[in-house]
């Protein structure tokens, strides 16, 4: 392997210091993914824009994971699966290539297309970051301007598509399929301690009679807050949907007693067999930032089945024989940032520090019919 070294640009580049240089040559004009869109018309997507891809994202993990795998972490099974980190890394590198594609192609259905001002900024950061990184590090990562052009694209639009099918998905969202209520929880957990060799020690029926005790004293406590803090507990908050009818995360006990709350109010010791006691306090009937992230939610669960309607309607095929050719064989180190003068802090504000994904997505056109200021994934 090899190491190298990537500066930052308009996409977070980094800088490759060849470690170890690795073999295999490839031909980027190789075609690695045939697309038939279903309407009778076939489009490819080439290995050398797949191979820029790939590299690309592993040099973003390698400034982040290098210090603490090592060297050889590509070629280790990170998930327990049987699968090399390198592999588990180029089958999301396809997932997501599909998925930016698909977006793409779906653009006009929500009448979204790149300003004359968006693709300029992805023309200026494609140009910056060929212009920026060593020689070296653009020929190991298969880089091109064309290459990065296409790949800013793709996330822009992701990002303007994702974010108008979402917004359309949300008249579909009732009140009710995201109010969210909030408590705070003390658990008396009554499963036992762990010694200094790692071992389950159980507790004593005296130590768990305490517990019980210290519960009660909560459940009747004047402050809730007060008293948790008097016996040198921790709450902690969990939100849930109004009426919901199991959790796969709370006992359902738990919900239960909180339904039967009002704003405010302390439920009796709830005992949990198997687990201890619990003493919640309902804290909002109306969480508006819990319920805001649960339309959230919502409106990313109605996007990715409609990407996955999307999926169904066209045949996507990988070339593995092409794709067996992109290989981590060399790894990428950032570049330690030189210190810079206020002045030259101010003058790179408007260009080096913006993300091209998000200088791209700063405007949509009209057509869409609304602002969007939306970040790249």
């Amino acid at each position: 392997m090899n190491k190298t070294t990537v500066k930052s640009a308009g996409i977070a580049a980094l800088s490759a210091a060849l470690l170890f240089t690795g073999c295999g040559k490839l031909n980027p004009d190789a075609t690695l993914v045939t697309i038939n869109t279903g309407d009778g018309t076939k489009d490819t997507i080439s290995l050398g824009y797949g191979n820029f891809v790939a590299r690309y994202q592993q040099s973003m993990y390698d400034q982040f994971l290098l210090s603490y795998y090592g060297e050889g972490m590509w070629t280790t099974d990170m998930s327990g699966t049987g699968s090399t980190l390198q592999d588990d890394t180029k089958d999301g590198v396809i997932d997501d290539m599909e998925s930016q594609y698909l977006a793409k192609s779906h653009a006009a259905d929500y009448g979204v297309e790149l300003s004359e001002e968006q693709n300029t900024a992805i023309a200026e950061a494609a140009a910056k970051f060929i212009s920026d990184n060593p020689a070296e590090t653009i020929e190991v990562m298969g880089a091109t301007e064309d290459y990065v052009k296409q790949y800013l694209e793709y996330r822009t639009y992701y990002t303007l598509v994702s974010e108008a099918a979402k917004d359309a998905s949300d008249a579909d969202i009732k009140d009710e399929d995201c109010w969210m209520r909030s408590f705070s929880y003390v658990l008396f957990d009554t499963t036992g301690s762990t010694d200094e060799e790692g071992n389950l020690v159980e507790y004593t029926d005296e130590e768990i009679s305490d517990m019980k005790a210290q519960a009660s004293q909560l459940s009747t406590s004047e402050d809730f807050d007060a008293t948790v803090e008097e016996l040198g507990l921790t709450a902690q908050t969990y939100s849930y949907l109004k009426g919901e009818e199991e959790d796969d995360t709370m006992d359902f006990s738990i919900i239960e007693a909180a339904e039967s709350l009002s704003e405010g109010d302390v439920s009796d010791v709830i005992e949990v067999e198997g687990t201890g006691f619990y003493v919640i306090r309902l804290d909002s009937d109306h969480d508006e930032d819990a319920s805001q992230t649960k339309r959230e939610s919502l409106q990313s669960e109605a996007f990715d089945a409609l990407m996955e309607t999307w999926k169904a309607e066209i045949t996507w095929t990988v070339n593995e024989k092409a794709w067996d050719k992109v290989e981590f064989n060399s790894l990428f180190k950032a570049i330690e940032k030189e210190e810079t003068t206020e002045t030259d802090t101010e003058e790179t504000t408007e260009t080096d520090s913006v993300d091209a994904s998000e200088a791209t997505t700063e405007e949509t056109t009209e057509t869409e019919g609304s602002e969007s200021e939306t970040e790249a994934e």
